[in-house]
């Protein structure tokens, strides 16, 4: 294995034994996103030269030198380019002029950021490929999609770039790419995550997006939520405190939980690919052999998406008001000629939408949220588990327009079905890397709990990674696209 597939622990601990500087860390990184990111197209903004400086200035805290991404989307860094996947900003260069929170939090704990990850234009597709930047491949198959929105850290994580980067998951956009490119990727409960102190898509879409964080192993991504979870001033939503940290929630695999299982479509409408059915039974063995009480159950409420309809209501008003704050930032207002044209159709409607519909638009979420939380507190149960994708990663070029965010599946199911209704209720998720198909492409499983319990979560995948574990597991990129190993 290379020394790019570490995890960010032992990269950390290479540093603090002295086997290796903070600076040989970010350079083996730089070297591997150069030996390969021709092929895959993950890292669309660079700043290694800044992050040679910061590494060679012997960054201090717990994870010093180690090497990560963000996503292009809602998080900024001082004086780095921004771009959202829209090409007019790209065009006009733009540079944000301070950092946000989460990279604040990341640098006090000795990270050093090496660039930012391609996403498809707004992050508003289930598949990264912006007009902008071009597709991202999945590390697995260069054929295929790395999925999205959060595309490009998922890859780069897969491909050996990184231990862990950020994504957002706003319908599944870091879970779905996760469980594409053989990673893990939690959607912590809302709040839980600060994105400010910019006020990003209203308020994050009414609740709905979060930072998502995405790794290769359970320990990284407890201690990265340790490192930047906390209300901060200006935010729209606040999480419950955690009881103690959540690294330590590695340490206390769960005992004696009630896990529910879905393993079909829940509105009876279409039949699951084998493969997602296969991964979810797998699962559910293993939780099984491991103490746990497991019988098929879920929230009745997926039946009947009733937010679908009257959210999409709210989007192109959402997807208006940022044309006008992107306008704000580059000095000019946004045009037709800045953006893909399902985008432009889109936002264009929003002068159509009424006050009242934008209103039950918000309202449907909340009512939605109701009856799936209610299955947590009504039924007993612990964990819900599901596939995270009806089916493994598709082609690239089977995307559909902004917004609708669907593939042509084969299952009937959009791709956001099995993941986005837990954006709506807030509660934490997490897709692990358990299975794998025939042909070698990953799948993941989804693990929910309720809201606040990032613990039960975190404990449960860590206890599963104990007895199947993923780490060894990479794509073999170097035969499928001619780059040459970094070690």
């Amino acid at each position: 294995m290379t020394d790019t597939y570490m995890d960010a622990h032992d990269q950390a601990a290479r540093v603090r034994n002295g086997d290796a500087t903070p600076l040989e860390i970010v350079d083996a990184a730089i070297e591997r996103i150069l030996a390969v990111d021709d092929a895959i197209n993950a890292v669309t903004i660079r700043r290694f030269e800044a992050a040679r400086r910061e590494a060679a200035e012997g960054p201090v805290g717990p994870f010093a030198g180690v090497p990560y991404l963000i996503k292009d989307h809602t998080l900024v860094t001082a004086g780095d380019p921004h771009s959202q996947g829209v090409a007019g900003l790209k065009r006009e260069s733009y540079c944000a002029d301070h950092d946000s929170y989460f990279v604040q939090s990341m640098r006090n704990a000795g990270f050093v950021l090496l660039g930012k990850t391609n996403l498809p234009e707004l992050a508003l597709g289930a598949t990264t490929e912006p007009q902008a930047f071009g597709p991202t491949r999945n590390p697995w198959d260069l054929d295929r999609s790395a999925g999205g929105s959060s595309g490009g850290s998922a890859a780069a994580v897969a491909a050996g770039y990184v231990a862990l980067a950020e994504g957002t998951d706003g319908g599944g956009s870091g879970r779905m790419p996760a469980s594409h490119c053989g990673v893990i990727g939690l959607k912590p409960s809302r709040g839980r995550i600060s994105s400010g102190p910019q006020i990003n898509a209203a308020d994050n879409v009414h609740g709905m997006g979060t930072e998502a964080l995405l790794g290769r192993s359970v320990r990284d991504v407890a201690a990265i939520l340790d490192v930047v979870h906390g209300h901060r001033p200006g935010d729209a939503y606040g999480a419950p405190a955690p009881a103690t940290d959540f690294a330590s929630a590695c340490g206390r695999p769960p005992a004696g939980l009630r896990i529910g299982v879905l393993r079909s479509d829940p509105t009876s409408g279409t039949i699951l690919h084998p493969e997602a059915v296969a991964a979810v039974d797998e699962a559910a063995s293993l939780f099984e052999g491991l103490g746990h009480q497991v019988t098929e159950s879920h929230p009745a409420a997926l039946a009947n998406p009733t937010w679908l309809e009257g959210f999409m209501a709210c989007v192109p008003v959402i997807i208006a008001r940022e044309f006008k704050r992107l306008s704000g930032l580059i000095g000019r207002e946004i045009t037709e000629a800045d953006v893909e044209p399902g985008t432009w159709a889109l936002a264009s409607t929003a002068p159509h939408v009424t006050a009242e519909a934008y209103s039950a638009g918000v309202d449907s979420l909340r009512q939605f949220q109701r009856g799936i939380e209610t299955w947590w507190r009504d039924g007993g149960y612990d964990i819900l588990l599901t596939p995270t994708m009806p089916h493994p990663a598709p082609l690239l070029g089977n995307q559909g327009a902004p917004g609708d965010g669907m593939f042509e599946s084969g299952t009937g199911l959009t791709p956001e079905a099995l993941v986005a209704p837990f954006n709506v209720s807030g509660q934490p998720a997490i897709s692990i890397p358990l299975h794998v198909t025939p042909d070698g492409l990953p799948l993941g499983v989804q693990l929910v709990s309720a809201f606040g319990r990032e613990d039960q979560l975190l404990g449960l995948a860590h206890a599963a990674e104990q007895e199947r574990p993923w780490s060894g597991r990479v794509p073999p990129l170097e035969a499928r696209s001619g780059t040459r190993a970094v070690r």
